[in-house]
């Protein structure tokens, strides 16, 4: 059974405008400490299932947290843009996941830096729900 994070990843890294700035450089949850920037990260924050009559559906609306990362605002801007050209409105299947919908619902800038010196990375944390289809045992 496919996961809708490979299905996700898949999508991005598929995405030929983002790739173009990220490469491979898509990783769940955290940035690698050595990695190179730009990069992506994905983390599920929420996955409610649909019920109807005390019975499951296989429809899921999961919300995901999609962040970019750069060293400079505009890099990390460029980097938020082609998530969001990736994902929003999407309908497809992705690495065997069926998708109905992609919602793009958020997106906050971001700023890390653990020098004190405002020397630290840029980050656009956008929020997408995604509408797919789960298969039932």
């Amino acid at each position: 059974m496919a996961l809708v994070e490979e299905g996700l990843r898949a999508r991005l890294a598929g995405f030929a405008g983002l790739s173009a700035l990220v490469s491979t450089r898509i990783y769940r949850l955290t940035v690698p400490q050595d990695a190179v920037l730009p990069a992506v990260t994905y983390q599920r924050i929420s996955g409610p299932r649909e019920y109807v009559m005390g019975q499951q559906t296989p429809l899921v609306r999961a919300r995901f947290q999609i962040t970019s990362w750069a060293d400079d605002y505009s890099g990390v801007k460029a980097v938020a843009e082609q998530v969001r050209l990736a994902l929003s409105n999407y309908a497809g299947t992705s690495a065997g996941v069926v998708i109905d919908w992609v919602e793009m619902v958020n997106d906050t800038d971001l700023f890390e830096d653990e020098t004190g010196q405002a020397t630290g990375v840029f980050g656009v944390a956008s929020d997408f729900f995604l509408h797919y289809r789960e298969v039932q045992p």
